[in-house]
């Protein structure tokens, strides 16, 4: 038994060095190009929000299938968030700047870190929009790039630590999962009694 402890002691350990490792790596340094801070911050804090008006322009006032994945994407955003908010109550793990690592170039609020709610957010918004029916295969590319950028930039940042960030990119991808699945699944059973009751 000790034996095994010991072992999860030393994965958590290397697991730790990674994760820090590549946070420094990847965190924006103190002489890092005005130019590359603008774009972090853009990607780290307007770029959703910009995201999630459109997805709801889409879905009050978009042509099908457009509409109907707008608001399964607005499902997988709400999912998200509301899974975010539960797992970073419940699961105690700082944020880099709580450890004194790297440079945060932005303030934050002192919420743990795991896993990253920007994260999920995008990884739910671009899972329902690869799903997006007769999407061009640049356009699905487009998607991924969004999600990569917006993890990079939480990084970049000094905001998050990389695991976190893939946390959030695998939650978020579920909760697209959950609202695609699930809101086919609520269609079919609406069809059938609408068509029980022709």
């Amino acid at each position: 038994m000790a034996g095994l402890q010991r072992q999860a002691v030393r994965k958590k350990l290397l697991m730790n060095g990674l994760d820090q490792t590549l946070f420094l790596w990847l965190n924006l340094p103190q002489t890092a190009p005005h130019w590359a801070v603008k774009l972090a911050v853009f990607g780290g804090t307007s770029l959703l929000p910009l995201l999630v008006a459109a997805t709801l322009a889409a879905a009050l006032v978009g042509r099908q299938p457009w509409r109907a994945q707008a608001w399964r994407g607005l499902l997988a955003i709400v999912l998200a968030s509301a899974a975010t908010w539960l797992l970073k109550h419940g699961l105690n793990m700082p944020r880099p700047g709580a450890l004194g690592l790297g440079v945060q170039w932005l303030q934050h609020s002192r919420i743990q870190g795991m896993p990253s709610s920007h994260a999920a957010v995008a990884a739910a918004w671009v899972g329902v929009a690869l799903m997006l029916p007769g999407a061009k295969p640049w356009l699905r590319v487009l998607f991924l790039a969004v999600a990569l950028y917006v993890g990079w930039c939480r990084v970049a940042l000094g905001l998050h630590f990389p695991f976190q960030v893939l946390a959030g990119w695998v939650l978020g991808v579920v909760c697209a999962g959950v609202a695609q699945l699930g809101t086919a699944a609520w269609v079919r059973r609406s069809d059938q009694r609408l068509s029980g009751h022709e």
